[in-house]
């Protein structure tokens, strides 16, 4: 909280008296478009060979958005959302069934840049939404596809955010937001320009704070922006250096098994916490030598620290027939009978084993590019040529320690391993002669250390051949390279248990530093009349699996689209691209079959990987059916070759592998236009994803070529609709519908039960200006309090109640939102 305070009163004392700019109202589009990351000129839309979409942040914001993943939700085609935590940060982004997640491990198909610094994860390529500025965001453009021009993970579309400037966003602002789930919120902005010395500044900062829609699911995101701008003595050239800092802490619940939803704000376990420090440094650039080319560059350093605690639980191997098994989420023998006690000793469950991993990460990334953009004729033909290089280096550290846990109540608390004690005399345990329990709770611990370099050449060019047609051709070689070293390290089984046996490999180890101690149980005396011994044939511990490893990748991605207008009012659009995504270092640390890894738990080996490569065909239209009515239509396919899945063993442990092919197809159809006082928009998207090789899932079931991918619904339809009734009270609402899903562990389809049901629910909002610098929001998410989910697990037993059953996150339920906002002068 003093770090969220401090944010806000430096930007409250900097904030200059100045006009203030009235904010955008509805979600229009914008005619321009960013090809590149450093494109400073931009191309209209209609020379776009994809249905680009782009919608302006401020109007998002208006509408309750608190960040990039609820904004695209609410008004982009094709894209759904997903929640496992029940956080509203966490939100996993589905974009023509490819993902742009912040699970840690789960493939991600989607890049996302800020201003050109790439906010994807060095780590996992996962993106923590909840790290990106939305206060500070001016538009974001959706460019989907397998465009090469936007380097790594660009295997089904580019998210681009530009920030806001001192420039077009003059004045200044303070508001309050505040409502359901015990929300607190803050914001202010200022934007400023200095004429006597060629200089505009932009500052903006936001927090935001609340107890979550789930117990121990809240959440307190403070975020600062800045940004200064020079500008040289001709209008081509532009020097500014920006700056983010996030601090945040978000909590999370996990599924719940289906006869636990009578109570959805329930918690299966916790806690499960995830913590970011976070900031980024960009210095960017641009420079017109002549009329016709144009020099670009950047420059930029970003640092991240995450922390993570996760609770697990899950059933023990040799649980039998867990008469003793934990109602109501409290072991019924986390306190142990009469003669463990006497000695001491408190056991928690033997059916259910509990753990919480620690997992701490950092990654420092310093990344530039560089461009040089020429516009002239050839033959004649305008054309519009683009030659550029991007190259970025992240040293990542990782560290992951998994101890001994007891459930009370949902709760997982740490604890010693209190299965075996040590006497002073050696002798065995009796009431006169009571054993120390000082062993270590550690089950295993993993350590690596990792280095990514990524190089990316590239080079695109815009052919007019007519005055109706435009063709464009563009490529890239990337080239990545990973190394890393580090150990996985194993001191007991999950049980507590001092000697345990590979599961793959058959071999026995033990922890030689419970030799001599006495076991300890729930019944009987509760102590063993002999001490540890070295079980026959094992091996002394700990187990070691090494991480060390080099992986090089590279390859040329090309791409060649058209436009053709056939008039004024309509024009075809197409083209063909490649991408290519290189396995994480996450990934590849966990890819060795005969030593599968429990994620998020540890890594087991350093085997190679092939790189995803993504072939996108696109075919489309845009146009306009009035003077303010629009329209734009898509459809595609998208083939994946050595696409990346976790596959898990019977044991819950698994590895990553190439699984072969996989393929995405749909269509898209948007509509929007402004009739009077009346806006209307809408966007409709079909997906398919689906498997084109065979495979074998964690419970044996075989995948077969036309399975549908879980996580994906088919189906989406957003609309919204906005009224000024009077000049100063505008009402708006938006409808969201998405179909169902499988959930994830049904990869095979094969589980009756295994599906999301689908959902739809109403937004409202009412904005009522008091004034000129007073405003009044209102914000209504789920009008009609729908109860419905985005996320399942398939095949899941609960610990509660040992049945075998579809797991699902509740969604929020209805929720009111007030805000008031000053603007001066």
């Amino acid at each position: 909280m003093r770090f969220s305070l401090v944010l806000l009163a430096v930007s409250i004392a900097l904030a200059p008296t100045a006009r203030a700019v009235d904010p955008v109202r509805d979600l229009d589009v914008v005619e321009v478009v960013g090809h590149t990351l450093l494109d400073a000129t931009g191309v209209p839309l209609s020379e776009m060979p994809a249905n680009v979409q782009v919608l302006k942040a401020g109007a998002a914001r208006e509408q309750g958005a608190s960040n990039l993943a609820d904004a695209l939700n609410s008004a982009l085609g094709s894209v759904s959302v997903s929640n496992g935590t029940g956080n509203p940060y966490q939100n996993d982004v589905n974009i023509r069934g490819y993902q742009a997640t912040s699970i840690l491990g789960a493939p991600v198909g989607v890049s996302v840049y800020f201003d050109g610094v790439r906010m994807n994860e060095p780590f996992g390529s996962n993106v923590n939404w909840e790290l990106i500025p939305m206060e500070a965001a001016d538009s974001i453009s959706l460019l989907p596809g397998s465009n090469p021009m936007f380097g790594l993970n660009t295997l089904g579309g580019a998210l681009v955010v530009t920030s806001r400037n001192g420039r077009d966003d003059r004045g200044a602002s303070l508001g309050v937001h505040g409502g359901s789930f015990g929300r607190k919120a803050a914001a202010t902005e200022a934007g400023w320009v200095d004429a006597a010395r060629a200089m505009d500044y932009f500052l903006s900062a936001n927090v935001d704070a609340q107890s979550g829609y789930r117990v121990h699911s809240g959440s307190r995101i403070s975020q600062f922006y800045g940004k200064a701008r020079w500008h040289g003595d001709d209008p081509g050239t532009v020097l500014e250096l920006s700056t983010s800092l996030v601090s945040t802490a978000v909590s999370g619940t996990q599924s719940l098994p289906v006869d636990m939803l009578s109570d959805p704000a329930a918690a299966y376990t916790w806690p499960d916490r995830t913590s970011h420090r976070a900031g980024f440094a960009n210095l960017k650039g641009r420079r017109w030598l002549t009329g016709q080319d144009e020099l670009a560059g950047n420059l930029y350093f970003r640092r991240i620290r995450s922390s993570n605690l996760n609770s697990n639980a899950g059933l023990d191997d040799d649980c039998g027939d867990c008469v003793d098994r934990a109602p109501h989420g409290t072991a019924a023998n986390a306190v142990t009978g009469a003669s463990a006690l006497a000695l001491g000793y408190g056991q928690w469950t033997d059916a259910i084993n509990t753990s919480l991993v620690h997992a701490a990460t950092s990654a420092d990334t310093l990344g530039a590019s560089f461009q040089w953009s020429h516009s002239g004729s050839v033959a004649g033909s305008r054309h519009a040529l683009v030659i550029g290089a991007l190259a970025d280096r992240s040293r990542i550290g990782y560290g992951q320690d998994s101890v001994l846990a007891r459930l009370v109540d949902h709760g997982m608390v740490a604890t010693p391993n209190q299965a075996y004690g040590f006497t002073a005399d050696g002798l065995p345990p009796s009431s006169t002669n009571k054993p120390v329990f000082s062993a270590s709770p550690v089950i295993s611990a993993v350590r690596l250390s990792s280095t990514t370099r990524d190089l990316s050449i590239y080079a695109t060019d815009t052919l007019h051949p007519t005055e109706r047609l435009n063709v464009t051709v563009s490529g890239s070689y990337n080239i990545t390279a990973i190394d890393q070293a580090g150990e996985n390290a194993r001191y007991l089984a999950d049980d507590g248990g001092y000697a345990w046996t590979d599961e793959v490999s058959g071999l026995s180890w033990y922890n030689p530093a419970y030799v001599a101690a006495y076991a300890f149980s729930n019944s009987g005396t509760g102590a063993a009349a002999l001490p540890n011994g070295v079980p026959i044939g094992s091996r002394a511990g700990p187990e070691t699996n090494g991480l060390d490893g080099r992986h090089r990748y590279r390859r040329f991605n090309p791409a060649v689209g058209f436009n053709y207008n056939i008039d004024r009012a309509v024009g075809l659009f197409g083209g063909y691209s490649e991408a290519m995504r290189a396995p994480t270092s996450i990934e590849l640390s966990c890819a060795d079959p005969a030593n599968p890894c429990s994620l998020p738990t540890g890594f087991n080996g350093d085997p190679d990987l092939k790189a995803v490569v993504a072939r996108t065909l696109e075919l489309g239209g845009r146009g306009q059916l009035a003077d303010h009515i629009s329209w734009n239509a898509a459809l595609y396919r998208s083939r994946l070759d050595n696409d990346i899945q976790f596959i898990a063993t019977a044991s819950s442990y698994g590895y990553f592998a190439n699984i072969g092919q996989t393929e995405r197809r749909g269509a898209e159809l948007g509509l929007q236009g402004r009739i009077g006082k009346l806006f209307l928009s809408g966007n409709a998207g079909y997906v398919e994803a689906v498997y084109r090789s065979a495979f074998v899932t964690a419970t044996g079931e075989s995948v077969v070529p036309g399975n549908r991918m879980p996580g994906v619904p088919a189906r989406s339809l957003k609309a919204r609709a906005s009224f000024a009734a009077t000049p100063a009270l505008s009402l708006g609402g938006t409808f969201i519908a998405v179909g169902s899903q499988y959930s994830h562990g049904n990869e095979g389809n094969g589980d009756p039960q295994g599906r999301v049901a689908g959902h739809a629910i109403v937004n409202a909002d009412i904005d009522l200006r008091l004034g000129a610098s007073l405003r009044l929001s209102l914000q209504v998410s789920n009008l009609f309090d729908r109860r419905y989910a985005t996320y399942g697990l398939s095949g899941m037993t609960s610990i509660y109640t040992l049945q075998e059953q579809l797991f699902v996150t509740p969604a929020p339920p209805r929720a009111v939102w007030a805000g008031l906002a000053w603007k001066w002068p």
